[in-house]
């Protein structure tokens, strides 16, 4: 699916002036051609010659398509009317969505322009409505990680941290946790940069800082109402990061989205956002970090055996140098195998050594269109606080000293996931180590 002067093109044509009729009609398809490739997200981007047309598939951005230059303006000006926004103005960024149906199947569509060299960029952000989110373990949970979510969503108060990337899928997780407490004993309320997901008996807030609510102030309104559980999809300051705290001091669980890299870091940076150093590690239950990564397709993936070379160096690369340490790789492939992670039943470990890992196929098949991967998976880690990691919180640690003591109670990091989900057939230890920094 390379770049090409598209279908596209030819209906806007090489006129100066497009009918509005032609502009609907191409901003439609561009939606309907995303949806069916599975992209997440479409960037048109002006260029000397041309608008390239560019869609994010699987996390990987390929250009596409091509459009008239001269188009862009059109397009833009109905997107943004679309998405309710000034449309006459193109000298500042801005941000709005709306929602439009692909055959039976209802889309968000976040529209976000900025002014660049030669016009506007725009980056249209797709996300299907969805009336409920994946299940954990559907989302790629096992073993230690998936028992200290659970775990943590069993106590009734306190605090449990979602770090991520922008767009590796933490709403989503969010929301599944959600999902497993809400009953209608209970009071939920959320606080959301985007209502991604509806779920049935909460109260849920958008984030409009124009019209005076931010996280802090959505936050504080819905704690007025005294809600049994509190979820808040981003922790961006000082303000949020304190009644994230308090409210999990003083009986509320919060389950809290913030940006970073891992556990131990997003434990760390929560820490530097918040006086209440005390409160939070008396009241942090648990920190899940996670990224999206390419799966393979499973119509056309291919088993191999390594090298002794390969090995060597795979082994070298995730510090599985020891005896000890293969062997817990073996073990935990057992495990995985056992909770259902990939569909293949055969193990590709012995207690000594990897004997066989999977791959792309070169040409792919018309399933993956012909890429060799279909979809995304997630790497997780969960990182359960003990009183040993409490103390180093409070004893305001780095990172590497809390990862340094989890490893110790048996903590499976996001590194050692992406490992056994290569080896159990869902990815590519070439995509882990490009999504995650071993």
């Amino acid at each position: 699916m390379g770049v090409k002067d598209s279908f596209l093109g030819k209906l806007l044509g090489s006129a100066d002036k497009f009918s509005s009729e032609q502009v609907s009609q191409t901003i439609g398809l561009l939606i309907e051609h995303g949806v069916k490739h599975r992209a997440s997200d479409i960037h048109i981007e002006p260029h000397e010659r041309f608008a390239l047309v560019r869609y994010r598939i699987d996390g990987i951005l390929k250009g596409v398509h091509k459009l008239p230059v001269a188009s862009l303006p059109a397009v833009a000006e109905e997107l943004k009317t679309l998405a309710h926004l000034h449309a006459d103005d193109d000298q500042i960024p801005q941000e709005g969505q709306y929602s439009c149906l692909i055959g039976e199947e209802q889309f968000e569509v976040q529209v976000n322009t900025l002014p660049v060299v030669g016009g506007e960029k725009i980056v249209l952000h797709l996300s299907r409505r969805l009336s409920k989110p994946l299940s954990l373990e559907g989302l790629g949970f096992w073993g230690q990680s998936l028992q200290a979510v659970r775990d943590s969503l069993t106590r009734p108060h306190g605090l449990i941290l979602v770090a991520s990337p922008r767009r590796s899928g933490k709403t989503t997780t969010l929301h599944s946790m959600l999902q497993t407490l809400n009953t209608p004993s209970v009071s939920i309320a959320t606080v959301e940069s985007e209502i991604e997901y509806r779920l049935p008996g909460a109260s849920q807030t958008q984030v409009k800082p124009q019209r005076g609510i931010s996280f802090s102030e959505g936050m504080q309104a819905a704690l007025n109402q005294d809600p049994n559980i509190l979820m808040v999809s981003s922790v961006p300051n000082k303000k949020t990061a304190d009644l994230c705290v308090q409210a999990a001091s003083s009986g509320h669980l919060v389950i809290g989205g913030i940006h970073a890299d891992d556990a131990c870091s997003a434990l760390t940076h929560m820490r530097s956002m918040t006086d209440e150093t005390y409160l939070l590690a008396a009241c942090v239950r648990s920190v899940v970090s996670q990224r999206l990564i390419r799966k393979l397709c499973a119509s056309c993936r291919e088993r191999y055996i390594p090298s002794h070379e390969q090995i060597s160096e795979i082994e070298k690369t995730f510090g599985i140098t020891t005896p000890t340490a293969r062997r817990r790789v073996h073990e935990l492939e057992q495990l995985a195998a056992k909770e259902g992670i990939g569909t293949n039943q055969h193990v590709n470990t012995s207690p000594a050594h990897i004997t066989s890992l999977w791959r792309a196929s070169e040409e792919g098949c018309e399933h993956c269109g012909h890429t060799g991967y279909q979809g995304v998976v997630a790497i997780t880690e969960t990182l359960q606080v003990t009183p040993d990691l409490q103390k180093l919180l409070l004893g305001h640690k780095p990172a590497d000293e809390l990862l340094h003591a989890a490893l110790k109670d048996g903590f499976t990091p996001a590194t050692l996931d992406g490992l056994i989900k290569a080896l159990r057939g869902q990815t590519t230890i070439s995509e882990v180590l490009r999504t995650i920094t071993v």
